[in-house]
């Protein structure tokens, strides 16, 4: 060490650099948390999801009336048959995969809080259950495919809870407005008793 070297350095240029790029990553994604967040809090994603969830229901119901036929019917080496269930399969897992990636993007959005919602836990294991069930049913856990049925018409619950949303989100902005509407009418007299001195 030389007498010109100092003891204690003076943070370089390039430290600068990187805490400006740390705190503008940081900057960026709150950002993106707090769009992702009004989101998924909009009556868009809600009706998106109700929309996502009724698909979902339909392939079940096929897969469902279509076992009916080939099991009750003895219909199985019908030509159809194959590429119908192949393609309901197919169906199944781009559904999981869609609710999957809501479930990502929800818990992104909330972070823990996600999960202080003992409905969004339960919501989350039947997303989770259900893509691991779809991932394996390709001849490992046929018996436990139908697990996957009864998993997954629990979205049912779930549009019910998407229209209770709705419902209490029309609920306070109604309430908003007649709260308004009140400060309205208690200016609106106190003009009128203003006026009539």
């Amino acid at each position: 060490m030389s007498e010109s070297t100092p003891l204690c350095a003076r943070p370089s240029d390039h430290d600068d650099r990187n805490e400006s790029i740390a705190y503008g990553v940081r900057h960026y994604v709150q950002r993106i948390r707090g769009q992702t967040r009004r989101f998924f809090s909009s009556r868009a994603k809600h009706w998106v999801i109700l929309t996502l969830i009724l698909l979902d229901v339909a392939g079940i119901l096929a897969e469902i009336f279509i076992a009916l036929i080939t099991c009750e019917l003895h219909r199985r080496d019908e030509d159809w048959v194959a590429p119908t269930q192949h393609g309901l399969t197919i169906f199944a897992l781009t559904m999981s995969s869609i609710f999957m990636v809501e479930l990502a993007l929800s818990v992104f959005a909330d972070g823990i809080k996600f999960f202080l919602s003992w409905f969004h836990c339960l919501d989350a294991f039947v997303i989770v259950g259900s893509f691991a069930i779809d991932l394996l049913e390709h001849g490992i856990a046929e018996e436990i495919a139908s697990l996957v049925i009864v998993l997954r018409l629990w979205r049912f619950v779930k549009i019910i809870q998407e229209f209770s949303v709705e419902q209490s989100e029309l609920t306070e902005e109604l309430r908003k407005q007649i709260e308004e509407l009140k400060e309205q009418v208690g200016d609106l007299e106190s003009q009128l008793l203003r006026a009539e001195r």
